[in-house]
């Protein structure tokens, strides 16, 4: 229990209890109370009656509010309590009122807080993104409970210009932000709920699967300094793990140690099927060279591919990495139209072309084995290892040989 005593207090006293940091409360008479919890926050309380009814305000932290500050609010709210206000509760209606004035820049900043450490990685990563680059600059000075569904409409709409999922991906974000604006009864209604995604844009029809072949994988390899030196980065090192962009885009350099890349579960699409806490992938020298350059392209922020624009505090725009990997597409003779994810296929295609066991080709991709093939053909990381490093090998040899080396079937012993 926290010692009590009743004497008025001095500065050098004060400051030897904050120091002992022993949990304390000592009145400085008529109520007003100093007290250091076992935390370690020293603060400031009055306690008071009103109706009978003992109660207790906070004041201010020490040492911010200091002891001559303390004494005149302590008798400043001796005044209104003798007057009949209960100024616990006033503070309490104040902190409310100030709340519903709150700037969807404070909203974000409340959600960071408080729902962020709660979210899955991926989720989190994903949805702050959306949030930081779309619903920040657009509405970020508005009060909260002013925003409109029209607001929400337009901001939508904007975004859907760059792409259908641009445009749902702002819309969930928003949602999710503003959800957590009603549940601190900032809002009434959530205004990105009340969009209506197929009145803005018709979702695209589901498109088949591109994976490259030998020709068109060393066209690609071959014409990338044409791209950016970190859009080019950024589809090799897809071409190399096979990952997906989501887990690319949202990679931490602190995820990258000693020629391995572990990536969390919580930022792994299909993280409910996992019991391992995290994917590792044992990287080819040439990834490492690949991950060498893009650490030189940071700038030294934590993301792995940070934002190009808007500061280096979050990671990079999916959309807008996707346009320029169109864009660089359709440069290339006779070249199919792709999108990330065909990345990925390729190197499943590939390797299983290069005789890799199917189901190491599956574990490569961080696929859970279905049924008794999971039970019984037990994949080892060795086994992973070793198909990386044939896959690494080939993309090696076809960027560097005069002629094309086509995909074949032959043994391969390190991946069995």
């Amino acid at each position: 229990m926290p010692k009590r005593q009743s004497r008025l207090l001095t500065d050098p006293q004060l400051r030897r209890l904050a120091a002992a940091g022993e949990p304390v409360a000592v009145s400085d008479g008529d109520g007003l109370t100093f007290t250091l919890s076992a935390a370690g926050t020293a603060a400031w309380t009055l306690r008071y009656r009103i109706g009978g009814r003992r109660r207790e305000v906070t004041l201010g932290r020490y040492p911010d509010l200091k002891l001559v500050d303390a004494r005149k609010a302590a008798a400043k709210a001796r005044v209104q309590v003798e007057s009949g206000v209960d100024v616990a509760v006033e503070k309490q209606r104040r902190k409310e009122a100030d709340a519903l004035a709150w700037t969807v820049r404070e909203l974000l900043r409340d959600y960071e807080n408080r729902v962020v450490p709660g979210l899955a990685a991926s989720t989190a990563f994903c949805l702050g993104n959306y949030m930081t680059a779309d619903i920040l600059p657009a509405l970020g000075s508005r009060i909260a409970r002013d925003v409109t569904p029209d607001d929400a409409q337009a901001l939508i709409e904007r975004a859907a210009e760059r792409s259908y999922w641009a445009g749902a991906n702002v819309r969930k974000a928003g949602i999710a932000l503003f959800n957590h604006a009603r549940a601190r009864r900032l809002v009434v209604a959530n205004p990105f709920r009340a969009v209506n995604m197929p009145s803005i844009a018709a979702q695209p029809a589901k498109r088949q699967r591109v994976a490259l072949n030998a020709e068109q994988l060393r066209a690609f390899l071959l014409g990338l300094p044409a791209l950016a030196p970190i859009d080019a980065a950024l589809a090799e090192l897809l071409l190399r793990t096979g990952v997906r962009i989501g887990e690319a885009l949202s990679a931490e350099w602190v995820d990258v140690h000693a020629g391995e890349w572990h990536i969390p579960r919580g930022k792994i699409k299909t993280r409910k099927r996992m019991t391992d806490p995290a994917f590792v992938i044992r990287l080819h020298p040439s990834t490492v060279a690949v991950f060498e350059r893009l650490r030189a392209l940071s700038g030294g922020s934590r993301w792995v591919f940070p934002a190009l624009t808007g500061g280096q505090d979050r990671g990079m725009d999916h959309e807008r990495a996707l346009d320029r990997l169109k864009n660089y597409a359709a440069t290339l003779p006779n070249f199919p139209a792709i999108v990330f994810h065909d990345l990925r296929s390729t190197v499943r295609s590939g390797m299983r072309a290069l005789n890799i066991r199917v189901e190491v080709c599956e574990r490569c991709l961080n696929h859970r084995l279905p049924g008794l093939v999971g039970i019984y053909d037990v994949v080892a990381p060795e086994q992973v290892a070793g198909a990386f490093e044939q896959w690494g090998d080939y993309l090696d040899g076809l960027r560097s040989s005069a002629t094309v080396t086509s995909l074949h079937r032959k043994p391969v012993h390190a991946a069995r």
